[in-house]
């Protein structure tokens, strides 16, 4: 058995690509599993009984037995973050930046996919735009997404440490020789105009752009890649290859360190300060979607998340007594367009491949949305999860949208938020031909097009009654909009739309999953806790593998808030390990 100190094995090349890296290539950790007794250490009784008493979920399984003959190599350091995405690398660069003694591993072989919105409350850039942040309001406009199932103090760390992370992200990028200009989203901050009720749209969304980018927009900053080059040039480079397969515990005590299956063997890293668990959701793990959140097999049809997030830093910290969410929480967007007679739910439970991967921004537009019987579902103009939702209580879970000539003028009108936005502020702007906007959907028979709503329902595999039903809900549908008022639903008038010019359209969506968001229990400090809400030494928990902070679903109109969240946690959980934070 070799020991060594040392931040890391080797350095490696930076892929300078890593910004064209699919979402579903590898980037965050996936596969821990803490242990049971072992010459490793041992959990201690509380431990024991909560890992037992989550032990009936079919998922979870129980943490390997390793021998420490197994064992091929031992590694020391203070800090070990395990994943390499957008929260572990927040971590990675802030212990690089302190000079800290770290080492940063991964499951998959290259870096992350890239993520770029980040919010931040109350930076330098939201005072100079006169857009202060009611931090009260706020921090419970966040509860009440959560319906008060989260813990009002770990949304606190981010409300009031989010401003620091812009102002050091700025700085080492531009020590990084990117002249960096960050542009604060203004337009979301109108309070109101989200559809659906009133909610409170702030503006905390930041873009970091590279303004000697030859995009005329300015083109965006590639976190992780930079901070994955920044690791690299300080001398800690990422760790590939490295799969967690559990988390040691003293007994009675703190976590040590943890031991990955690799392709040379066991290696176990010990940490004296601390471990850092950044191995994102278990969206890429069937079992732990269906025991956890089976909402989303009823409603999901496009894979768009990290395969390589499986849920094992979840399933790790469970196995040394950790305590996890009971409330799942998901990011879903209803933009998982399908052929028509597809429905919702994994086409291939043991690989986890739903029916299509990708998303088609024009799904969250509030157009007309019917189910298979050819009837509206609910208030098209609420949140993007919320026609997901609903529809998994309709036959298929999916639901179809309809839309005529006019919908150039259309989504000018509505004016979504967030990336939906995306819709009528590039794809359909102003003098687009909508059938070379979307010609690709035309031509693959995911769109369908008609000179007459009989012809569109035909396309669209209505028949029978429900042809019927699909044509006279679109009768009251103008009549309705030719009223200025939503009798069956209550959507707003400005966000209503007559379907009476041909060409007709029309296409069938599910969900896209793009992450869960329900995890590893945490403190303010985003220390790992018990049942029983004591801290477990030793062991931290970021990005979203981490919970206590969102319930059900994901605050869509604080825009930004999760990536914001991921960073300013993963770099909180360094300076609190490096004794900066007390």
């Amino acid at each position: 058995m070799t020991k060594m100190n040392t931040n890391g094995i080797s350095r490696r090349n930076f892929l300078a690509g890593a910004a064209g890296i699919s979402a579903l290539a590898a980037a965050g950790l996936a596969g821990c599993a803490p242990q049971t007794a072992s010459s490793n250490g041992s959990e201690t009784a509380s431990s024991e009984s909560s890992a037992t008493a989550a032990a009936s979920e079919d998922w979870l399984g129980t943490a390997p037995e390793i021998a420490e003959s197994d064992i091929v190599e031992t590694r020391e350091t203070d800090i070990l973050i395990v994943g390499a995405g957008m929260s572990g690398m927040a971590a990675a660069a802030t212990a690089a930046d302190m000079g800290a003694n770290f080492i940063v591993v991964d499951k998959g072989t290259e870096p992350a996919a890239a993520h770029y919105d980040v919010g931040a409350i109350n930076s330098k850039y939201t005072e100079a735009a006169d857009q202060h942040v009611d931090e009260g309001r706020l921090l419970n406009e966040l509860n009440r997404y959560a319906s008060f199932k989260n813990d009002s103090t770990v949304a606190n760390t981010w409300i009031h440490n989010s401003a620091e992370l812009i102002d050091w992200l700025e700085d080492l990028y531009k020590r990084q020789g990117i002249n960096v200009e960050v542009q604060l989203d203004v337009e979301n901050g109108s309070d109101g105009r989200a559809g659906g009720t009133t909610y409170y749209i702030p503006a905390e969304c930041h873009h970091f752009m590279d303004a000697d980018s030859e995009d005329p927009r300015g083109g965006r900053v590639e976190h992780i890649e930079v901070l994955t080059k920044f690791v690299e040039e300080a001398g800690s480079p990422v760790q590939y290859g490295f799969d967690l397969a559990r988390l040691n515990r003293e007994e009675g005590g703190r976590v040590t360190g943890a031991i990955f299956n690799t392709e040379n063997g066991y290696v176990q890293i010990n940490a004296a300060k601390g471990v850092i668990l950044a191995c994102g959701g278990y969206a890429g793990n069937p079992a732990m979607v269906k025991g956890r959140a089976p909402i989303l097999t009823k409603c999901v049809t496009s894979l768009n998340y990290n395969q390589n997030n499986t849920g094992m830093g979840m399933k790790a910290a469970a196995w040394v007594g950790a305590a996890l969410d009971t409330e799942p929480a998901y990011m879903i967007f209803d933009r998982g367009i399908v052929p028509p007679g597809t429905d919702a739910g994994y086409v291939d439970e043991e690989s986890g491949m739903w029916a299509t991967g990708g998303q088609f921004n024009l799904g969250s537009q509030p157009f007309l949305k019917v189910d298979r019987k050819g009837k509206r579902i609910t208030n098209e103009s609420a949140n993007y999860d919320a026609i997901c939702l609903a529809a998994s209580n309709h036959p298929g879970g999916v639901w179809c949208l309809v839309m005529d000539s006019n919908a150039v003028d259309d989504v000018q009108r509505f004016q979504t938020q967030g990336c939906s936005a995306n819709t009528w502020k590039n794809t359909l702007k102003p003098g687009t031909n909508i059938d070379e906007a979307y010609e690709k959907q035309l031509s693959e028979g995911l769109m369908m097009k008609a000179d007459t709503l009989d012809e569109l329902a035909d396309q669209l595999g209505f028949t029978g009654e429900d042809k019927e039903a699909f044509l006279a809900t679109i009768e009251h549908y103008n009549e309705m909009y030719d009223a200025g008022e939503d009798t069956e639903f209550g959507k707003e008038a400005y966000r209503l739309s007559a379907i009476r010019e041909a060409p007709f359209y029309g296409a069938w969506f599910g969900g896209a999953l793009l992450t869960t968001l329900d995890g590893v229990k945490i403190n303010a400090n985003t220390q790992v806790v018990d049942e029983q809400g004591n801290v477990i030494e030793g062991l931290h928990a970021v990005g979203t593998c981490s919970g206590s902070y969102y319930a059900g679903n994901y605050p869509v109109y604080i825009v930004g808030n999760c990536l914001g969240r991921q960073m300013t946690f993963g770099r909180y959980a360094v300076r609190y390990l490096e004794g900066e934070i007390q």
